[in-house]
């Protein structure tokens, strides 16, 4: 059995994972980080494309506090929310720290902030809480993954181990206190982690289809092509098992929410790429986001379709569908206004004001085998293809039609400025499924991210941070959230703090 003596074992090398490596290294421990892929990056490191920090400055401290926990109804750990943004601040600093600089940045005032949509589009008001740092890619990349591997490189030039293939499977613990963990090397071989503090920054379980059945989530491919009907935007490649999560459970961790949220996604082919969701084919991925007419598959209404800017209340609102899909229905009068006038709106990854042909894009993609997209010349064939109820389809169309023409939507209020009538042919529609970054959630922690135990007591030398506790900031169960980069960065400066503190005793 091998053995490796540390004084803090880190399970993850994604933005929270190194993020606490580095820190941890600068205040004089030694550190040694495990990661099961053969590269450093989490599961969704590659994919932020800027991250955000609030100012450290007491009122917008406290309106970020604010603001974020009345979004959760107070439903998140107000200290767990409160320790994320106090030490966001730190985030620039560090990052510049690395010889990084940013692509560039958005200087938010205080008096806006709440007031428009987080991180400039799809997302909620309540994320637009402090200033957006955008990450300067390497060609088409995005920009975590040069900061992930900036900062691998500072953990071997300060002296700590970086240790590939090597996935820590379980934790030790003495009494009340966890001094080490077990590993797999590349080879199989059991090591074993002599550790006096351990930090858990392991991601989240999008590949655990144990755990999304739970949910209620039948985990499947790009293209939902057997029946399943969740959708990530990760890459493939990601392993997202909840390890770190079952290795915590199963020494008497408590267990907090778990959720899928994020990204609502029409599923492939031919509309994103097969090995990441963000590379898209073609504008498609613009037009899911319209707020034209969204039925279920009762042919029913179901949400304030001005909403359809914002992903998370869209996961929300499908994800409680029965069936967790939906779909957007529009005529060709609406394909022409998007062609013609622009679109209403448009996801900041996905640009594109005005769209080229939308018909062409429809029949390419229902060519290439898209089971999703559909595009007929009658509302009654549109029922039949996508299998919505029939009778009440044809009369929500009819009401909402109304609603149009008298300019007033007498259901949900939604703004005028967005009711399109869905009249002549051909007549459109998109299968849209429960999406989202990834999975998160699993670990409670406190305020200070330490792990607690079935009775809220803490476990004396584990530690937590990223998306494996990222529900905490969202409640029991989740409100409306995802794991982000800011989140991660900040529990990874605190787990150093904490964990560095405690093996110095």
């Amino acid at each position: 059995m091998k053995i490796i003596n540390t004084d803090i074992a880190i399970m993850g090398s994604g933005l929270a994972g190194l993020s606490a490596a580095v820190t941890a290294l600068e205040k004089g421990a030694r550190v040694a980080v495990f990661e099961k892929r053969p590269f450093q990056g989490g599961g969704v490191s590659n994919t932020p494309m800027m991250t955000l920090a609030v100012r450290d400055d007491q009122a917008y401290k406290d309106k970020a506090f604010k603001l974020h926990m009345e979004y959760t109804n107070w439903n998140a750990n107000p200290d767990v929310v409160r320790s994320w943004i106090d030490n966001s601040s730190r985030i620039p600093d560090f990052i510049r720290g690395l010889g990084i600089e940013f692509a560039g940045s958005m200087m938010n005032p205080l008096e806006e902030l709440g007031t428009k949509r987080g991180y400039g589009a799809g997302f909620p008001n309540a994320f637009h809480i402090g200033d957006y740092y955008y990450l300067k890619p390497i060609g088409q990349g995005h920009g975590a993954a040069v900061i992930c591997k900036k900062m691998a490189d500072r953990v071997k030039a300060l002296g700590g181990e970086l240790h590939f293939s090597t996935p820590i499977q379980s934790l030790i613990k003495e009494g009340d206190k966890v001094v080490g963990a077990l590993a797999k090397d590349k080879e199989g071989n059991t090591v074993q982690i002599n550790a006096k503090a351990v930090i858990v920054a392991s991601g989240g379980f999008s590949d655990d289809k144990e755990l999304l059945a739970e949910l209620g989530l039948k985990l499947t491919d790009k293209n939902c092509s057997d029946g399943g009907n969740v959708v990530f935007n990760h890459f493939c490649n990601a392993q997202l098992t909840a390890d770190g999560q079952k290795a915590v459970w199963k020494i008497g961790g408590a267990r907090s929410g778990m959720a899928v949220n994020g990204h609502n996604m029409c599923p492939g082919p031919g509309i994103v790429a097969h090995n990441v969701g963000w590379i898209h084919r073609n504008k498609l991925r613009t037009v899911q986001e319209q707020p034209y007419l969204w039925v279920n598959h009762k042919g029913e209404r179901f949400i304030s379709e001005e909403q359809s800017d914002c992903h998370m209340a869209m996961v929300t609102a499908i994800n409680n569908t029965k069936e967790k899909y939906a779909y957007l229905v529009f005529d060709e009068d609406t394909a022409k206004h998007m062609e013609e006038d622009g679109v209403e709106y448009f996801y900041f990854i996905f640009k594109a004001v005005k769209l080229t042909d939308v018909r062409k894009q429809f029949e390419e993609v229902i060519a290439k085998g898209n089971k999703h997209v559909f595009l007929t010349d009658t509302l009654e064939d549109l029922a039949d293809q996508t299998g919505i109820r029939k009778e009440a389809l044809l009369k929500t169309i009819e009401t909402y039609n109304g609603y149009c023409d008298q300019g007033y939507d007498a259901q949900y209020a939604k703004d005028p400025k967005y009711l399109f009538p869905v009249r002549k042919s051909k007549f459109y529609a998109m299968r849209v499924f429960v999406g989202g970054y990834h999975a998160y959630g699993g670990i409670k922690v406190n305020g200070r991210c330490e792990v607690l135990d079935k009775d809220f007591d803490v476990i004396q030398g584990l530690y937590a941070a990223g998306d494996c506790c990222a529900s905490e900031i969202y409640g029991n169960p989740p409100v409306g959230g995802i794991g982000v980069s800011t989140l991660s960065f900040a529990q990874g400066f605190i787990t150093a703090d904490q964990a560095t503190a405690y093996v110095q005793q």
